[in-house]
């Protein structure tokens, strides 16, 4: 129940207004579908087609299952409204991923074996507009590389659209530096 509530807390945000959830008719089965089967189906048939922004299907959806869990005594702790938080909220952990050794978590600038993409770093507040396939494969690296008709004295990476990403890393590793020298100097360590 404490995970709902936290989660709910970024619902409206996240899933209403940045991603419209609940924009198209066949979202909107596929959330109506989480509830108990004849629970609130009957009384939401036109609901999914409406044309109604997501916030007010939300509310709409929201007001039905009050309805339905106080004629059926439905007990709080037992509030679908909260399995659809979680379901569409809650971090989920690919099983392949923690266990298999090709699919841990990839250092910046490793090449993803079946996309040949690299990987990048991006700051956290761009995630909502960091579109993957615009990461450059390494084919398309070697091709930037290999294409230069500039100075040839600029590093190879620079002639590169990877430069971005090894700016920003660059700026990441110097800040890490710095406060590892900070750390030290406080705690009067020298190496």
């Amino acid at each position: 129940r404490r995970v709902a509530i936290t989660a709910g807390r970024y619902f409206e945000e996240l899933m209403i207004d940045s991603q419209d959830f609940l924009g198209t008719p066949e979202k909107c089965q596929k959330v109506l579908s989480m509830f108990p089967a004849k629970s609130i189906q009957d009384d939401l048939q036109n609901w999914a087609t409406s044309h109604h922004d997501s916030k007010t299907k939300w509310n709409k959806l929201k007001d039905a299952w009050s309805t339905y869990a106080k004629k059926r005594k439905i007990k709080q702790e037992n509030n679908a409204i909260y399995e659809v938080v979680l379901q569409l909220c809650y971090p989920r952990l690919d099983v392949n991923v923690t266990k298999g050794l090709n699919h841990l978590l990839k250092s910046p600038f490793s090449v993803h074996p079946k996309t040949g993409r690299a990987c990048v770093p991006f700051l956290a507040q761009h995630v909502d507009s960091f579109d993957p396939f615009t990461v450059p494969t390494l084919k398309e690296i070697i091709a930037e590389v290999d294409n230069w008709s500039g100075d040839s004295t600029v590093l190879d990476y620079a002639k590169t659209s990877l430069k971005p990403s090894i700016d920003l890393f660059k700026k990441f590793v110097r800040s890490c530096q710095r406060e590892s020298t900070e750390d030290n100097k406080e705690n009067n360590v020298s190496w």
